[in-house]
């Protein structure tokens, strides 16, 4: 059995990035756990930096050579000895609670080849799809409640990288393993991997502590091919063209985003430090920034109920922050709040995500000062001149994290946890608006994504202090599989079928909201505002509860 190797000196760094009077020390949240993705990833730190850009820079991941291990198997991650490091590690950390798993690709790759008839091609793959289902079975129970994220894997670039050598090719430390599989082309060795992270998606789907978000094309999607591909198909494509999670298959990942070694070699399927954090990055975007969320998270209502005003009264739909034209411009984003819990809030953040800036970075060099209402400025929920001189209830300046000094880039977050006295005027309100400035400021000015997509949306975190009891009272019950989590509107509920009788969505104040329609034990709350709540499901068994999410 081919193992896939690699030659680098790991070199791991990493800094926290703090506001000198809002110093936070992020706590072991996420445990890397794999093959050569993962000890590569260790090494370049790329959760702990993935998760400063997505604004959750008080979190980080932690690993070791032993349980992220380069030419790791399934197999080697169901012996005692790697189960005995993983729980040992756990068990030290107990603010884990979400394994980061990067395993399966070895096992295919290894062991495949193009001369296989599809019957041995599925028999492969279930077999490893297997294996990969019963390391993750032992992950969950490592810890009540685990979450468990395979990762996937981005396409490979084998025949780019290694038949640029000609007739030298054979020396190609990665040469062996494409010639063991055969020497395939793009198409066929993708459609594998399309194929196996399918297999393995449909499991996911079904099991609502383990998660997958596809991503095989981001870096096609990401970098573009910029020079014509030196083999077939050739040709180019710009950035940002490429459909994702899929792509097209027929190309490689470009050769850019392939790990470098000391200028000598390129490899063919482990990723540069930069890569490997745009594709964590982008399914940060879609799981982990609202998997870390608190008790409610809410998207910003987007419209024109977001936007910016300036200091001549000028009204924008771009949620814009800094000086223009030698005006100041401050920022208006609006939250709908109904699904609060009536208690007392521990924290409440404001979550930006960067999508330009124009001269100096306000928000680096700048104090940042946030004025809050409940309700809306002005005389309308719209943005409108008269929003630049309210008052508002509350303003303070908040403690600023994330990604928000001079080396954020465009699509990095910033984080704004808000003041003790913001916290005790954030009420149940239909609307909330927030004011964001920087006063004084001159010299450039920040844009920040609206609304339009959810996975870039402004965001408003709320945790609360103390549950109501409400709540508390009806998550005692015993919880049955809901999936997927969070949700956008369809939900499965995993039990026998016809075996539902009824379903109450009840919110955070214990107020039943919805009792939707049951079909084939399928729902669909999509008519909710974003917000957690609790499914109380009657079956005739008895009542069960589980926490969902919708967003």
């Amino acid at each position: 059995m081919k193992r896939i190797f690699t030659l680098s000196a790991l070199l791991a760094f990493g800094t926290i990035t703090a506001n000198a009077q809002c110093v936070e020390v992020p706590k072991n949240r996420v445990l890397l756990v794999g093959d050569s993705w993962a000890a590569f990833m260790n090494a370049d730190q790329t959760i702990t930096n993935g998760l400063r850009i997505l604004g959750h820079s008080d979190k980080k991941f932690m690993s070791s050579v032993v349980i992220a291990e380069n030419g790791a198997q399934t197999d080697d991650f169901l012996t005692q000895e790697k189960q005995e490091a993983i729980q040992a590690l756990i068990t030290a950390n107990p603010d884990i609670d979400i394994v980061h798993l990067s395993i399966g690709g070895n096992d295919v790759m290894g062991d495949w080849n193009i001369n296989f008839t599809q019957q041995q091609t599925d028999s492969l793959e279930e077999s490893v799809a297997a294996r990969l289902e019963a390391v993750i079975e032992f992950l969950k129970g490592t810890r009540s409640g685990m979450r468990v994220f395979w990762a996937g894997y981005a396409y490979p670039n084998f025949e780019e990288v290694i038949s640029e050598l000609g007739g030298a090719a054979s020396i190609h430390p990665f040469y062996d393993t494409w010639d063991g599989m055969g020497q395939p082309t793009f198409l066929q060795i993708n459609t594998v991997l399309n194929n196996f992270s399918d297999s393995v998606a449909a499991y996911t789907n079904a099991d609502p502590q383990v998660d997958f978000f596809r991503a095989q094309s981001i870096l096609q999607y990401t970098y573009g091919q910029d020079t014509p591909l030196g083999v077939a198909p050739g040709g180019t494509y710009p950035a940002f063209t490429q459909p994702l999670p899929f792509g097209d298959p027929s190309y490689p990942s470009p050769k850019e985003t392939m790990r470098l070694y000391g200028g000598i070699f390129t490899d063919c399927f482990h990723l540069s430090p930069e890569a490997y954090l745009t594709m964590f990055t982008y399914q940060g975007e879609h799981f982990y920034q609202n998997f870390f969320m608190d008790d409610m998270y809410a998207l910003s209502e987007g419209g024109n109920m977001d936007g910016s005003v300036s200091s001549a009264g000028d009204v924008s739909s771009t949620i814009m922050l800094g000086e223009s034209g030698g005006n100041e411009v401050v920022a208006v984003v609006s939250f709908n709040t109904q699904q609060m819990a009536d208690t007392t809030l521990a924290g409440a953040s404001i979550f930006l995500r960067r999508e330009s800036i124009t001269g100096a970075n306000p928000v680096a060099l700048n104090d940042v000062v946030v004025t809050m209402i409940n309700g809306t400025f002005g005389t309308t929920v719209e943005v409108e001149p008269v929003d630049f001189v309210d008052t508002g209830d509350a303003s303070g300046q908040p403690c600023k994290h994330g990604s928000f000094n001079s080396n954020s880039k465009d699509g990095h977050w910033l984080r704004l946890d808000l003041t003790a006295e913001m916290l005790a005027n954030i009420n149940a309100s239909e609307h909330i608006q927030f004011m964001i400035s920087v006063p004084g400021f001159t010299g450039g000015s920040i844009t920040f994504n609206d609304a339009s997509d959810p996975s870039k949306a402004p965001k408003l975190n709320l945790k609360y202090g103390e549950e109501p009891s409400s709540v508390t009272e009806i998550r005692a019950a015993k919880e049955v599989p809901v999936y997927p989590i969070p949700t956008v509107g369809p939900l499965t509920i995993d039990v026998a079928t016809n075996s539902v009788q009824s379903i109450d969505v009840v919110n955070v104040l214990g107020a039943v909201v919805l009792q939707p329609e049951v079909n084939n034990n399928r729902i669909d709350i999509s008519s909710l505002p974003n917000g957690t709540y609790i499914l109380r499901i009657t079956t005739i068994e008895g009542v069960s509860a589980k926490r969902i999410i919708k967003r």
